[in-house]
Protein backbone atom coordinates (compact mmCIF):
# COMPACT_ATOMS: atom_id res chain seq x y z
CA UNK A 1 0.00 0.00 0.00
CA UNK A 2 2.45 2.63 0.70
CA UNK A 3 4.51 1.76 -2.40
CA UNK A 4 1.24 2.73 -4.18
CA UNK A 5 0.71 5.76 -2.18
CA UNK A 6 4.13 7.07 -3.03
CA UNK A 7 3.49 6.41 -6.48
CA UNK A 8 0.63 8.35 -6.61
CA UNK A 9 2.43 11.20 -4.83
CA UNK A 10 5.10 10.97 -7.30
CA UNK A 11 2.46 11.32 -10.30
CA UNK A 12 1.09 14.10 -8.43
CA UNK A 13 3.58 15.99 -7.98
CA UNK A 14 5.18 15.73 -11.53
CA UNK A 15 1.56 16.44 -12.76
CA UNK A 16 1.32 19.67 -10.92
CA UNK A 17 5.04 20.64 -12.11
CA UNK A 18 4.37 20.04 -15.71
CA UNK A 19 1.04 21.04 -15.44
CA UNK A 20 2.89 25.19 -14.80
CA UNK A 21 5.29 24.83 -17.27
CA UNK A 22 2.05 23.87 -19.60
CA UNK A 23 -0.03 26.88 -18.87
CA UNK A 24 2.93 29.15 -19.26
CA UNK A 25 3.71 27.80 -22.68
CA UNK A 26 0.01 27.36 -23.91
CA UNK A 27 -0.70 31.51 -22.99
CA UNK A 28 2.45 32.34 -24.73
CA UNK A 29 1.40 30.12 -27.92
CA UNK A 30 -2.29 31.38 -27.92
CA UNK A 31 -3.00 34.59 -25.50
CA UNK A 32 -6.54 33.73 -24.27
CA UNK A 33 -5.88 29.71 -23.43
CA UNK A 34 -8.19 27.79 -20.68
CA UNK A 35 -7.01 25.14 -19.47
CA UNK A 36 -7.96 21.71 -17.55
CA UNK A 37 -6.01 18.73 -16.01
CA UNK A 38 -7.30 15.29 -14.60
CA UNK A 39 -6.11 11.73 -13.12
CA UNK A 40 -7.37 9.36 -15.71
CA UNK A 41 -6.24 5.82 -13.98
CA UNK A 42 -3.24 5.21 -16.12
CA UNK A 43 -1.93 8.43 -17.68
CA UNK A 44 -2.63 12.50 -16.66
CA UNK A 45 -4.56 14.58 -19.10
CA UNK A 46 -3.79 18.36 -19.98
CA UNK A 47 -6.88 20.13 -21.81
CA UNK A 48 -6.16 23.12 -24.32
CA UNK A 49 -9.05 25.54 -25.77
CA UNK A 50 -7.84 28.28 -27.37
CA UNK A 51 -11.13 30.32 -27.05
CA UNK A 52 -14.64 30.18 -27.67
CA UNK A 53 -15.41 28.54 -31.08
CA UNK A 54 -11.61 27.07 -31.30
CA UNK A 55 -10.73 23.19 -31.47
CA UNK A 56 -9.44 21.79 -28.25
CA UNK A 57 -6.44 19.98 -28.15
CA UNK A 58 -5.51 17.87 -25.43
CA UNK A 59 -1.82 15.54 -24.24
CA UNK A 60 -1.99 12.49 -22.60
CA UNK A 61 1.29 11.78 -20.48
CA UNK A 62 1.11 7.93 -19.24
CA UNK A 63 2.03 7.84 -15.49
CA UNK A 64 4.76 5.23 -16.21
CA UNK A 65 6.29 8.48 -18.03
CA UNK A 66 5.49 10.40 -15.29
CA UNK A 67 7.38 8.57 -12.70
CA UNK A 68 10.78 7.46 -14.96
CA UNK A 69 14.08 8.68 -13.16
CA UNK A 70 14.96 10.95 -10.65
CA UNK A 71 13.99 14.30 -12.19
CA UNK A 72 10.89 13.16 -14.23
CA UNK A 73 9.20 16.75 -14.64
CA UNK A 74 11.72 18.70 -15.92
CA UNK A 75 12.96 15.43 -18.37
CA UNK A 76 9.37 15.03 -19.65
CA UNK A 77 8.92 18.89 -19.88
CA UNK A 78 12.67 18.63 -21.93
CA UNK A 79 10.99 15.62 -24.19
CA UNK A 80 7.63 17.77 -24.90
CA UNK A 81 9.49 21.11 -26.11
CA UNK A 82 11.98 19.07 -28.24
CA UNK A 83 9.10 17.10 -29.87
CA UNK A 84 7.34 20.68 -30.12
CA UNK A 85 4.00 19.57 -27.83
CA UNK A 86 2.40 23.19 -28.80
CA UNK A 87 4.03 24.07 -32.25
CA UNK A 88 2.23 20.53 -33.26
CA UNK A 89 -0.86 20.98 -31.55
CA UNK A 90 -1.20 24.47 -33.08
CA UNK A 91 -0.88 23.50 -36.54
CA UNK A 92 -2.44 20.03 -36.34
CA UNK A 93 -3.48 17.98 -37.76
CA UNK A 94 -3.55 16.27 -34.45
CA UNK A 95 -5.15 17.67 -31.76
CA UNK A 96 -4.48 15.29 -29.19
CA UNK A 97 -0.80 14.00 -27.97
CA UNK A 98 0.47 10.94 -26.07
CA UNK A 99 3.89 11.13 -24.51
CA UNK A 100 4.78 7.55 -23.13
CA UNK A 101 8.06 6.43 -21.88
CA UNK A 102 11.02 6.95 -23.65
CA UNK A 103 9.68 10.28 -24.74
CA UNK A 104 7.65 9.27 -27.52
CA UNK A 105 5.26 12.19 -28.51
CA UNK A 106 2.48 10.59 -30.55
CA UNK A 107 -0.81 11.10 -32.26
CA UNK A 108 -3.59 9.84 -29.63
CA UNK A 109 -6.80 8.36 -30.91
CA UNK A 110 -9.89 9.85 -29.84
CA UNK A 111 -12.86 7.26 -29.67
Amino acid sequence: MEGREQHNQKVASVAKEIGAVLRRQARKRWETVRTADRNEGNRHVWRFQAGPGQAERFLYVTHEAMVEGENAAPALIEQLKSARLFERLHRGPETSLLLSSGGRLEPYPVN
